[in-house]
């Protein structure tokens, strides 16, 4: 196998446990996109070059955009994509592969790997769904990674959204859906700006979590700038559970991947 190195981006840890799995199997080298954020062009020796990446509205994060217009010699690389989603991918690769091509690549594969939800009403899926998923996504990488090593062309995943939202638990999210719908009709984009409780210990985890410097902290609170990226790993990893979004539970859980750490999560910002 070719000198391989995979890029990857993650909130909750989902996307790194992936990306990790790949790696071993295709011995590919890990780099978070946090680390390219300050380059103006990313040079790498890599033949083969993958992105691991979250589904941010149907969409990859735009951190992930940003790093293939930075990338040399994008046209002489075999390339492919993983996105991990809750409720469906949709046409997120065919959108990365469009974006990659734009500047001179090819996608050669682009793959979504089934999650839990994490984002809003993800408490209403029951446990065993939850736990059958973290146990099922291994095989599916399996498969990606034997494309990948046996460098195979053409493949490009896509998920229908409607059926999606048709789920028997997405019913029971409707009262969040229509207190968030309320509140952007009544308050505007505010209602959904993150806010830390009173519970807030001032521990400034999630400042340093923060993927792109959008916290900081001024007398023991934590200050959100306007260049969130929706990641919400401060939401997500918050020891007192003390952030929310415009101060409303939103049927959101603080989860994040088991077998990943706080240090994992610290370390893919340095």
């Amino acid at each position: 196998m070719e000198p391989a190195t995979i890029y990857y981006f993650t909130g909750t840890g989902n996307s790194l446990v992936v990306a990790r799995a790949l790696a071993a199997r295709i011995g590919a080298s890990l780099v978070p996109v946090t680390s390219t954020l300050t380059e103006s062009r990313v040079e790498t020796d890599a033949e083969v070059v993958g992105f691991v990446f979250p589904i941010y509205d149907f969409r990859a994060p735009r951190l992930m955009d940003e790093l293939v217009v930075k990338i040399s010699a994008l046209e002489s690389k075999y390339l492919f994509a993983v996105c991990t989603y809750g409720l469906a991918a949709g046409r997120s690769m065919a959108r990365f592969a469009q974006i990659v091509e734009s500047h001179g690549g090819r996608l050669s594969g682009g793959f979504g790997i089934a999650m839990p939800h994490n984002g809003v009403g993800c408490e209403y899926v029951g446990r065993s769904k939850r736990a059958h998923m973290l146990e099922a996504w291994t095989r599916k990488a399996e498969t990606v990674a034997d494309y990948i090593v046996e460098r195979r062309e053409g493949t490009m995943e896509s998920s229908r959204v409607l059926p999606a939202i048709l789920r028997p638990w997405l019913v029971r999210m409707i009262p969040v859906v229509a207190r968030l719908a309320f509140g952007l009709i009544v308050r505007g984009a505010e209602s959904l700006a993150l806010t830390a409780s009173e519970d807030c210990s001032g521990c400034g985890i999630c400042g340093e979590l923060c993927p792109v410097g959008n916290i900081e902290m001024h007398s023991g609170r934590p200050q959100w700038g306007d260049h969130c990226i929706g990641c919400f790993a401060c939401l997500r990893w918050c020891p007192e559970r003390a952030i929310s979004l415009g101060g409303q539970a939103m049927g959101i859980e603080p989860y994040h991947h088991p077998d990943v750490t706080l240090s994992d999560m610290i370390d893919r910002v340095g």
